[in-house]
């Protein structure tokens, strides 16, 4: 998971410069900002969004996707299916047939020699990766010849193909078997020179400020109409739009709503916000308390204004969502309609729970208390419950602190909240069970609502285990209804990609998952 809660920040931009036109590039560099510097170029230790971004510059993996989600073939030639024979008819034999003619930026063929050892990198007991989701159900890795990988699994898995080596939640990307060694991941010559097969090639790294990327003349989907990339790590976002704006930078990657609404306003600069597989909502604590009720989560689920929250705190980028799923991608059911926002029911709710003026509900509030957006939401939040005779006390949180591990204290693992603003950011695979299965409550998984439901278990088994498509949409269809009738969550929004970008760079078309997985058909023109 490469951010599986993550707060936009907020910015208060100061005053900029006056209004000026960038210039072009006098190096022929296209010229990104980005808030984060990785660790490491290792393509399976990926922490973050921004990490991603960088490394889908250079890397590649087995399977990519669109914007809906939907597989499209990368280093494999193309997307196993039961229809192709690549998923068998037990579901627990996946094969990939492998696009011949790939090198790496060394020179060296590509062969299916690397995809076994970049899988025994991931599941390297002493490799800290953040996620072997997936990974953990192959039972072994066979390489009959260097264009054919096999994967046994142990039991079937229908987010396979959406997961191993493809745009998950834990986009890991293919790696040499020659420069991989026997050693640590962390130790590995990649971390700091990485060699990939992607549509540009590592130049140079000046820590603290950039990344230098030259294009790959010889990459497989075509030669890069870029010559080169240039990467700045910027994290103050008022830094960013004032380079933005003086035409220092020719585009920033990862903006908070706050920030693109100044963009927004920039002569010669378009934002492109993109859908992701993600939402942002008020988590609820059903393993205790008052919230362990669920007439008071429809109660509260029924006050909180969500449209308002999207209006006024994400500046309308946030998407409308009905649950978890956004609308955009293919599972979500869109017959179904978002909770209504009813302070009314609410009340009645309230009312049949046994509160009111001889009972008071107080509740706790659990936010980040670096982030701006948690603020200024909880403010809102608190207002608009006030009517109800509800108190909301907030209680802001480091981020090490927030959602550590169980055995570190951690507020949410530990169900120490009642209400907690909450984001997930997923993959191309609609699987959402590591949050909303019982055996997935913490410390086994990411279930911190402490949510449980048979009947939440029996769909989401239905969801894991057909390879058919058509079931899969019906199982998350009844997810999604479970979620909305039993509110662990009230969910307020979706999130999108947001970057803000020349008017003249052509070409930028994201994914689902990553702003970056088209780079090789981007350009700069008039």
């Amino acid at each position: 998971m490469l951010v599986r809660g993550r707060a936009l920040a907020a910015i208060a931009l100061l005053a900029l410069a006056a209004c000026a036109r960038p210039s072009a590039p006098g190096t022929g560099a296209l010229r990104l900002a980005i808030s984060y510097e990785p660790r490491s170029l290792v393509p399976m230790l990926a922490q973050s969004i921004s990490d991603n971004e960088i490394l889908r510059l250079i890397y590649d993996p087995l399977i990519a996707c669109d914007r809906f989600g939907h597989p499209v073939p990368a280093l494999a030639a193309v997307v196993p299916t039961r229809a192709n024979g690549g998923i068998s008819a037990d579901g627990r034999t996946i094969t990939y047939r492998l696009r011949r003619g790939v090198r790496w930026h060394d020179g060296s063929a590509f062969t299916s020699r690397d995809v076994a050892a970049s899988f025994r990198a991931v599941m390297d007991p002493h490799s800290i990766v953040q996620s072997r989701h997936g990974y953990d159900v192959v039972e072994r890795v066979e390489t009959p010849d260097d264009a054919t990988v096999r994967f046994r699994l142990k039991r079937r898995f229908a987010p396979f193909v959406g997961t191993i080596f493809a745009e998950s939640d834990a986009p890991y990307y293919l790696a040499p078997a020659h420069l991989l060694g026997s050693g640590s991941l962390a130790q590995s010559s990649l971390a700091a020179a990485p060699v990939g097969t992607g549509p540009f090639r590592f130049a140079r790294w000046a820590r603290g400020d950039r990344i230098e990327l030259v294009a790959n003349d010889r990459y497989w989907n075509g030669k890069p109409a870029l010559g080169r990339i240039v990467v700045r790590f910027i994290p103050d976002e008022n830094t960013q739009l004032v380079g933005l704006r003086s035409g220092d930078l020719d585009g920033i990657l990862g903006l908070s709503a706050n920030a693109a609404a100044t963009a927004r306003a920039m002569p010669h600069v378009r934002i492109a916000a993109s859908a992701l597989n993600a939402y942002w909502g008020v988590m609820m604590n059903t393993g205790r308390g008052a919230t362990a009720d669920v007439r008071v989560r429809r109660a509260l689920a029924a006050a909180i204004d969500a449209a308002s929250f999207r209006t006024n705190v994400t500046h309308g980028f946030y998407a409308p969502t009905i649950a978890d799923l956004p609308p955009v991608l293919w599972a979500a059911d869109r017959t179904l309609r978002p909770l209504p926002h009813d302070v009314r029911a609410a009340n009645r709710l309230l009312t049949a729970a046994g509160y009111g003026p001889a009972r008071r509900l107080v509740l706790e509030l659990a936010i980040l208390q670096a982030s701006q957006t948690h603020r200024a939401e909880a403010v809102a939040l608190q207002s608009e419950l006030k009517p109800l005779g509800i108190e909301v006390q907030i209680h802001p949180y480091l981020g090490n602190v927030f959602d550590a591990p169980p055995s570190q204290g951690g507020i949410l693992t530990r169900g120490r909240y009642d209400l907690a603003f909450y984001g997930w950011y997923a993959g191309m695979d609609p699987d959402d069970s590591g949050q909303f299965t019982c055996d997935q409550r913490p410390p086994n998984g990411y279930d911190h609502s402490f949510y449980c439901s048979a009947e939440m278990d029996a769909a989401q088994r239905a969801a894991l285990d057909s390879y058919d498509e058509r079931v899969r949409k019906r199982a998350y269809a009844r997810i999604e209804a479970l979620l909305l009738r039993d509110v662990p969550i009230a969910f307020l929004g979706s999130p999108v990609a947001i970057s803000a970008l020349r008017d003249d760079l052509r070409g930028f078309a994201p994914s689902l998952v990553t702003q970056t997985a088209n780079a090789q058909r981007w350009s700069l023109g008039r």
